[in-house]
């Protein structure tokens, strides 16, 4: 059973979708698969959240089940899936958004293969089945396989085939393989898989002459090809997946920022999801992760787990190294850290902030934290000390927005805030400071309303 953890760092730490935070829908591991015409162009595991997603031709637009008109709260979805599985196996997509029945994204080109609008289109599967919603307003559950297919509409129903068998054989003796219906169980026969043929059973017999992990498909006309199946072949009284994969499978991390947590998320609890290619090899069997602030010693967030992505939640001005590793089936590992990704100090955080009169606290929910600090009369000051080399405030400007004062260690800038920018923005980065303790002061100048948001100090 996996726990929750707290002790060592000063901070808690949960694995994803078991301690997910009480507040909004949890990020769920899924598998997402996408079928080209001729090739798989991504199959592999996925943390996705609710989120809001962009393309060239669509923008951007909020995919997170909301659309559906079920009255649930916001959570992860097929397409924001999709979009994770985009940004870390290094592919491009794209799609118009509109009314199709509902506001949701009709997908046009996924890596470098358009659907042709006269015949073709990118059709949804959620376990197999064909979807009954659009991929912005399907949400998603933990373990589920999400699968994208380039089909046609202007033939038979192109069904997706499932293909069942063992994950180890041995050289030289034959191992049986089913090639199902994915949507009703029905055997397929005249199926192709490494060559051999499906009966009326829909199993074909395979035979591997060598040792080696081989990764089989199984594709018939007119139907969408299958998931792999993974199958290690070793010589007899070898152990599984041992003979022949000695290379450690590769990892790509994604984090909620390139340095900051708010350039993607919104509050202190953060997701780390990865992607793990074992191309070469027999797969990967578990992964581990470990934290630490830069300089200090690492601390497990998890020793093991299957799962593709774990919540942490950190304390507010902290900066934190992630270190991912994974295991293969035949014991190979790989570790891989990530850059320091620095936590803003919120402005409820009042043990940090100090805000005079004149500050009105509102809700945002884009905002860090949810909130921002707002003040539309001239005077209103906050003060905030730290440690460090430098700081950052975050905010956005308004299109009647006013004058700011910024004050660190006796220099000061005033800045103009009207105009238009994306929440948790950062307005104003201070010159590089000796290390050491600082003070920032703001003060509002009048001429509009400023809004604060958070404050980042540079280590």
């Amino acid at each position: 059973m996996t726990k929750c953890i707290r002790g060592g760092l000063p901070v808690a730490l949960a694995v994803l979708a078991v301690c997910a935070p009480g507040a909004g829908a949890a990020p769920v591991p899924v598998s997402v698969r996408v079928e080209g015409l001729t090739s798989t162009i991504f199959d592999g595991p996925v943390a996705t959240d609710a989120q809001s997603v962009t393309t060239p031709s669509g923008g951007t637009n909020p995919c997170d089940g909301t659309a559906s008109g079920d009255g649930l709260p916001p959570g992860p979805t097929a397409t924001g899936a999709l979009d994770d599985a985009a940004a870390l196996g290094g592919f491009g997509w794209d799609g118009t958004y509109g009314d199709f029945g509902i506001q949701d994204y009709f997908i046009s080109r996924v890596a470098d293969e358009t659907a042709d609008p006269a015949s073709e289109f990118w059709s949804l599967f959620i376990d197999r089945k064909t979807s009954d919603l659009g991929g912005c307003q399907k949400r998603v559950a933990a373990g589920q396989e999400v699968l994208w297919a380039r089909v046609s509409f202007t033939g038979p129903t192109m069904i997706p085939l499932e293909l069942r068998g063992p994950g180890v054989a041995t050289t030289g003796q034959p191992v049986n393989v089913q090639v199902v219906d994915g949507e009703s169980g029905a055997p397929q026969a005249g199926a192709t898989v490494q060559g051999s043929a499906t009966g009326s059973d829909g199993v074909a017999t395979v035979t591997f002459a060598d040792a080696g992990v081989y990764r089989l498909k199984a594709e018939k006309p007119g139907a969408i090809r299958s998931n792999a199946l993974v199958v290690c072949a070793d010589p007899p009284g070898a152990a599984p997946c041992t003979s022949t994969d000695r290379v450690a499978p590769t990892v790509t991390v994604r984090l909620p920022g390139r340095r900051l947590a708010s350039e993607r998320g919104r509050s202190r609890t953060m997701l780390i999801s990865w992607q793990a290619d074992d191309a070469a090899g027999a797969g990967v069997s578990h992964y581990a992760v470990d934290v630490r602030e830069p300089g200090g010693e690492w601390r497990p967030v998890v020793e093991r787990t299957t799962l593709t992505g774990v919540h942490f939640r950190g304390q507010s001005g902290h900066a934190y190294q992630f270190r991912i590793t994974a295991v293969d089936r035949a014991t190979n590992r790989t570790s891989i850290e990530t850059d320091p990704v620095l936590l803003p100090v919120d402005d409820r955080d009042r043990g940090l902030w100090r805000f005079s009169r004149g500050w009105k606290r509102l809700r945002s929910e884009a905002a860090w934290g949810g909130t921002v600090m707002r003040a539309s009369d001239e005077g209103a000051t906050a003060t905030f000390r730290f440690d460090g080399q430098g700081v950052s405030l975050l905010g956005r400007k308004l299109p009647k927005g006013g004058r700011l004062r910024v004050t660190v260690d006796g220099r000061s800038r005033a800045l103009r805030l009207r105009g238009s920018t994306a929440p948790r923005s950062v307005l104003w980065t201070s010159r590089r400071l000796r290390d050491g303790r600082h003070r920032l002061r703001v003060r509002a100048l009048g001429g509009g309303s400023v809004e604060l948001d958070a404050v980042v100090p540079w280590p």
